[in-house]
């Protein structure tokens, strides 16, 4: 598979972009609002918005993993999409063109926001945490007890 048969254009993914993160509406990616209103373009394909609750200017990818890069967006969906067959990163530079260490970034980028999702929908609720803290200069010793007076080992 080609970069150049994936998506035709950066317009196409931009679109697409924007169909899925503002299906619900667009919303303000620091304070929330929704009274947000169209406010011109940011690189020609960007549509830039300007909320009128905390007055930020943001666009598209703002907020998310795009967000500061110059890589265009059909390289980082055709990325995602390779990431899926699970194809290397050597092999995904050489596809695209790109320096290893530029891929290796962007799959970085791609497999930390996947895994904070992952967690964000598993931590929901109530979470209980129990924890035990030894100092360092006590570990492996025998008769080692707890702060509720339990022995350890």
């Amino acid at each position: 598979m080609d970069i150049g048969s994936f998506m035709p254009g950066e317009e196409e993914c931009v679109e697409v972009l924007r169909q899925v993160r503002w299906a619900g509406g667009v919303v303000c990616p620091h304070c929330s609002s929704r009274d947000v209103i169209r406010s011109g373009r940011h690189l020609r394909f960007y549509q830039r918005y300007l909320c009128k609750g905390c007055g930020r200017i943001f666009n598209d990818k703002t907020g998310t993993v795009f967000e500061g890069s110059r890589i265009p967006l059909r390289v980082w969906f055709f990325t995602a999409l390779m990431l899926q067959y699970k194809v290397s990163i050597l092999e995904l530079s050489k596809t695209l063109n790109m320096y290893y260490d530029t891929v290796y970034r962007m799959v970085r980028r791609l497999r930390e926001s996947m895994y904070l999702n992952q967690i964000e929908c598993r931590l929901r609720g109530v979470v209980e945490v129990d924890e035990l803290y030894v100092a360092a200069g006590l570990k492996g010793k025998r008769g080692l007890r707890t702060l509720e007076g339990q022995v350890l080992g």
